[in-house]
Formats: C-alpha cells, sequence, structure tokens
C-alpha cells in the first residue's frame, strides 16, 4: 500500500469509529529534537569567458541589486566622512568603483539542489588591494526549472589568512544550476575564482523549530534583558559546531546596529528558514574560511529572529558583516531580497524586537548619531578611507558605509518608521524597569605597583576583588607589539573565564598588554568591562641597534642576566619605528663615576639619566615621560666623556 494510501486508510478509520460512538484518546506526537546538520558544499571552478556563454541572449544585462540603481536618488545621504584618512588625504566620500571589463563569464552549470551560494576567488591576506580590482559579481540562479535573472553580489572585500575574498551569499528556495559573471577594471580573471553552492541538509525539527523564550519580566530589575525577543537558538537551527573557529574578540561597546539583507530568493518556506542561515553558515566557514557566521543575528520574513554569531545573545562578539565598521557595531540581516519586495509587518516587528533589545541593553539612542572609524586594513569597497571618520545613524545600513545596495531599496525606505518603533519601544522599557545598570559590580585590579606600566617579569599574577553576586569572572586582554598601534577601547580579546580572582599571564618582549575583568552574575548578565592593570614589556636586546663602542656583560644582578656598557662620547641605543610611546622606562646600572643618558624620541630629547652614584646597585629603574604619545625613533645616548653606563632594560610604555 502506498504512503497517501495508508494516510487515507488510516483517517477512515478515525472517521468510522467516531460515527460508531467509540472515542479516541488524544495522543501527542513528539516534537522533533534540533540536531547538528553537516552542510554539503559543492565548488564550480569558473575560467574565464566562455565564448558559448558570451553569445547567449541576456548574458550582459544588467544585474538586479546593483548599486547603480539607487545612486541617482541618493544612496549616501545618512553618510558624512570627517577628517583626514591615514594617508594625509581629505575627508571626502570614495566614488563608486567604476563598472570595469569582463573578465569571467562561466556556463549555465547543473549542480546539486541548494538554498546558498556565493563567489569566492584568491587574494593577498598582507595586502587586501593587491591583485585585480573586481567592480561587480553577478550570478543567475535556475530556480522551478527556469534561470532568473543577474543579481548582483555585495563584495565584502575580507581576506582571510588563507587568502580567500569573496562575495556576500545569494539564497535560494531550491535552485540547481548557476551562472557567474565578474567584471574588473582591468578584465583581468581574479585567480581561483569559483562558485560554491550549498546544501545545508535537512533536519526533522526544520518545521518545527522553536525559540528560546525571552527572559521573565520583573519590574525590579534592568539589566536589558526584559524586552529581548524570543530567539532561535543555534543549536535550535542546527549549526554544525565542529566548523565554528576560534574568534575570541569582542566590543567593549556598542556603538551602531547595521541593518542588512541576504539577496536571493524571497518565497522561501518556514520550514527552510533554518536550512538557510545553516548554509549562510557553511558559506562563511567553509567557503570563505571564517571562523562563524559573520552576522550576529538574522530575521526571516515569518518574523522570527535566529541567532547568528555564537555569544550573541549575552555579548557582542565582533561580526564581520560591515567590513571596516565591524568593531563596536552589530549587524542584523534580514533573509530575503528587499531590492524586489517590501518587508511585510512580520519582518518590521521582529527587526524593531531585536534592535530595541540590544539597543536597550547598550544604550544606542535610536535617533542618535555617532561617529564611527574606518578600519585601516579593509578591502571593503568602504566610501570613505581606511583612518577616516564618518558620521551615521546609530542604526544605520550596510549601504550608508560601503558601496552595496544592501539592504535594498524597499527596506531603506522604512529605516526612519524603523528608529521611531525603536525608540517607543525603549522609551516603554525604560519607563517600567527603569534604565539599565550593571548586573554585578565592578572588580578592582590588584596588579602590583611595581610592575606598572613596566612590566619587567614575563609571566606575573594579575588579580582582583571578589565581586559580590559574581558568579564567574570573564578575563578580556587587548595587546600589540611596540611597532604596532594599540587596538582602540572597543576591541577586546577573550581569554577566558574562572571563578577564581587571580590568572597568570605570560607576555613576549616588547608587547604592551591591556588586561581587563568583568563579573559574571549566575543568570549569565555581564557587568562592565574593567581595565585592572596596563604594562609594558621591555623591548628584546636583539632590536637594538647599538653603535659599536657597547659592549655586552654578565652579572646575576643585572635585570635578565645581562647589560651592555660604553664609556664612549654619543654612544648610541636606538630602537627604529616605535609607535605610541608614552614614557621610556630604562633598567640601568648606578656606580661611582658613571655618566649620564640622554632620552630622545625622533629629533627632540625628553629628559636626562644620571646614573652617578656612591655605591655600585646593578638594576634600577629610571622613568622618562612624555606629553603625549611620540611615534619614532627612541635613543639614548651617553652624553659625558669618559664615563660608563650600563643599560639593561629598555620598555616603551604606552600609559
Amino acid at each position: 500500500m502506498s504512503r497517501w494510501g495508508r494516510i487515507c486508510t488510516a483517517g477512515g478509520l478515525v472517521t468510522a469509529l467516531a460515527m460508531g460512538g467509540v472515542v479516541l484518546p488524544t495522543v501527542t506526537l513528539p516534537v522533533p529534537e534540533a540536531q547538528a546538520v553537516p552542510p554539503d558544499v559543492e565548488t564550480v571552478a569558473v575560467k574565464g569567458v566562455d565564448r558559448a556563454a558570451r553569445g547567449q541572449a541576456g548574458a550582459l544585462a544588467e544585474a538586479v541589486g546593483g548599486e547603480s540603481e539607487h545612486a541617482e536618488a541618493g544612496g549616501t545621504p545618512e553618510l558624512k566622512v570627517l577628517g583626514e584618512a591615514a594617508d594625509g588625504s581629505e575627508a571626502a566620500e570614495e566614488p563608486a568603483p567604476e563598472e570595469g571589463e569582463l573578465a569571467a563569464l562561466s556556463p549555465r552549470r547543473a549542480t546539486q539542489e541548494f538554498l546558498v551560494a556565493g563567489v569566492t576567488w584568491e587574494a593577498s591576506f598582507e595586502d587586501a588591494a593587491a591583485g585585480p580590482e573586481v567592480t561587480e559579481v553577478a550570478v543567475r540562479l535556475h530556480e522551478d526549472g527556469d534561470w532568473g535573472d543577474w543579481r548582483a553580489l555585495g563584495l565584502d572585500g575580507v581576506v582571510t589568512e588563507e587568502g580567500r575574498t569573496g562575495t556576500e551569499p545569494i539564497t535560494s528556495a531550491g535552485a540547481d544550476g548557476v551562472q557567474v559573471r565578474v567584471r574588473t577594471a582591468d578584465g583581468e580573471t581574479p585567480p581561483g575564482l569559483k562558485v560554491d553552492v550549498v546544501d545545508p541538509g535537512t533536519s526533522a525539527a526544520d518545521a518545527t523549530v522553536g525559540t528560546d523564550p525571552a527572559p521573565a519580566s520583573s519590574a525590579s530589575a534592568a539589566t536589558g534583558r526584559e524586552i529581548r525577543p524570543n530567539i532561535v537558538t543555534r543549536s535550535q537551527w542546527g549549526a554544525d559546531e565542529s566548523l565554528l573557529g576560534s574568534w575570541p574578540t569582542v566590543s567593549g561597546r556598542l556603538d551602531a546596529i547595521f541593518v542588512h539583507h541576504t539577496a536571493g530568493t524571497n518565497s522561501y518556506s518556514k520550514s527552510q528558514s533554518p536550512a538557510i542561515v545553516r548554509g549562510i553558515y557553511a558559506y562563511h566557514t567553509k567557503s570563505r574560511g571564517w571562523p562563524d557566521i559573520g552576522y550576529q543575528f538574522l530575521v526571516d520574513r515569518f518574523g522570527r529572529v535566529f541567532q547568528g554569531r555564537h555569544g550573541a545573545v549575552d555579548d557582542n562578539p565582533i561580526g564581520a558583516h560591515a567590513g571596516g565598521y565591524n568593531t563596536g557595531t552589530i549587524g542584523v540581516s534580514v533573509m530575503g531580497d528587499y531590492e524586489t519586495a517590501r518587508p511585510s509587518s512580520a519582518v518590521m516587528s521582529a527587526l524593531t524586537r531585536v534592535v530595541a533589545w540590544k539597543a536597550y541593553r547598550y544604550g544606542v539612542g535610536a535617533k542618535s548619531h555617532v561617529t564611527l572609524p574606518t578600519g585601516a586594513s579593509t578591502g571593503s569597497d568602504t566610501r570613505a578611507r581606511p583612518g577616516q571618520r564618518v558620521r551615521v545613524p546609530a542604526i544605520t545600513m550596510h549601504r550608508t558605509t560601503n558601496h552595496t545596495a544592501c539592504p535594498g531599496r524597499h527596506l531603506a525606505s522604512r529605516m526612519k518608521g524603523l528608529r521611531t518603533s525603536v525608540e517607543d519601544r525603549v522609551k516603554r522599557a525604560k519607563s517600567y524597569y527603569g534604565a539599565v545598570r550593571p548586573a554585578v559590580g565592578k572588580p578592582n585590579g590588584r596588579f602590583p605597583a611595581s610592575q606598572t606600566p613596566a612590566q619587567w617579569v614575563s609571566t606575573p599574577t594579575y588579580s582582583w576583588s571578589k565581586v559580590p553576586g559574581a558568579r564567574k569572572y570573564q578575563v578580556l586582554q587587548k595587546y600589540a607589539g611596540w611597532k604596532d598601534d594599540m587596538p582602540d577601547m572597543r576591541y577586546w580579546r577573550v581569554l577566558g573565564t574562572t571563578t577564581n580572582t587571580s590568572i597568570k599571564i605570560k607576555t613576549s618582549t616588547g608587547t604592551t598588554r591591556h588586561v581587563a575583568v568583568r563579573a559574571i552574575s549566575k543568570n549569565g548578565d555581564r557587568g562592565r568591562i574593567e581595565t585592572i592593570t596596563r604594562s609594558t614589556r621591555p623591548v628584546h636586546p636583539s632590536n637594538w641597534v647599538r653603535s659599536s663602542t657597547w659592549k655586552k656583560v654578565k652579572g646575576s644582578g643585572y635585570e635578565t642576566g645581562q647589560a651592555f656598557r660604553s664609556a664612549a662620547y654619543n654612544a648610541q641605543i636606538k630602537i627604529r619605528g616605535a609607535r605610541q610611546v608614552k614614557s621610556v622606562r630604562i633598567m640601568a646600572a648606578t656606580g661611582p663615576g658613571y655618566g649620564r643618558v640622554q632620552v630622545k624620541v625622533g629629533d627632540k630629547a625628553y629628559g636626562t639619566i644620571n646614573l652617578a652614584s656612591s655605591k655600585f646597585h646593578p638594576r634600577k629603574g629610571f622613568p622618562v615621560k612624555l606629553p603625549g604619545w611620540k611615534n619614532g625613533t627612541v635613543t639614548l645616548r651617553n652624553i659625558d666623556h669618559g664615563k660608563e653606563v650600563r643599560i639593561s632594560s629598555i620598555a616603551l610604555a604606552r600609559n
């Protein structure tokens, strides 16, 4: 008997029994449990321009969703570029890339059935601008037996250490073929060009996926959790956590919230939404080489909110949603193409709920404007140059800061209403719950004063006070070598969590490290990030440039068991290329008849250290403070004739 025959027979039996007066018991069928679903990624190489494809009708038709479609109407009225760029150029919006020349056109290729696709190619991790300048990537999909229109894909410009960059994903309700078109500034084909199509697999729970309920409301609390929307968690949408890489970076504060769309289909079913999220996750991790999905949250056309990046519910992990502006921001992407379709009331309601929750929790003004720095290493088609600051709405769009049509003209037209709805929701939350306050108190650092700001010990113990109500502590850090700028205050790297109130951390020579701690309550609420120490390890002598008269001397009393001595006038030690030096900390020997050392940064002298003393002492610290951060060569110079100086350690402190 066929499947449908069995169903009909069973239905007929129920009807007959009911008519006969027999009452059947109510049976509640078990709801399938969500499970991790491994994706299947098929790769199709794209090699130059296929002649047959070039001759087909519509091969060079304009792509839907390109930035040119909205440029004349004013695509960036919300952006104001401020100040100079890192190269000293004046504040001005970068022009959109020219259309370029045809570099690749693949034949129409049959593939496995897929829900997500994207195009990638090889690029230089050290220099994102190297190689052909890609000006357009467009694809068309074979769906329901027909080839659709060309769809432009956004270029995010992010390059992984494996050396690949690519496009934003495009979604489908079930395609089984793909064609790719690429234009570059000079017509050169990007190396390693390919398109990946992702079959995210199916789960029995896809059709019944639920949400993680928001925390219960309480008028006596104001932690920001009170208006958290119901969320489809990673376990509920079937994330394969074996794809998750290490990405322990979080934003110390939230400045802005970006709205996106995924482009592609608007006709996916409710049961396909979890699979589409899995497909985007697989494309970002397997095809792009990212450690996780780029967005913090996604919204489907039915009004459900999906957790994207790991940890996004309780924290603000830095994503990959708006190249050049990922730190201090989060991205919420609506699944669908809102260049061609209007967002439903369910979409706008879900967007309002998730954006208002984060705005309330972190004090983001719904109608305020914020200033964001443009990332210096971006290759993401930003409208501002690296190093320039931009003024944008706090609730903004991807197209505001980057050359892209995202989130589509119809969703863009609803941004003003979204901000008003978010503002109203936040006002109601403040009226009922009050302003958000830290769930737990702040820890106070107990790092030895002798190790701040110059840290002479390689692996010291950092400790802090116990915080009432804290279940555990998250330890964070930021660090940089003496030739690099320190990360800004919006960026932190998570070391881990501990139930103790101390931790040992090894620091490499020449590195400045800021260590911070925040308390976590039993409910998972986080307190404020509190810096407990800022300290700098000395620059290793192998990085000193010494004039010829310096000689090495050994002795257990010296810092690291050695020192360098010279009695020659104008004997110099240089440390070249130093960045952001706030003070120079020297460990030197003192003794009878010892001379003086002048400390310079660049061409200017900032202090003189007298090493003369009635008794010999192999290890004494001397600070030379600078009037602000200075860049350039740090020089130590013996300024006395025939008087010996002995230098054992030099630290270039940032604070």
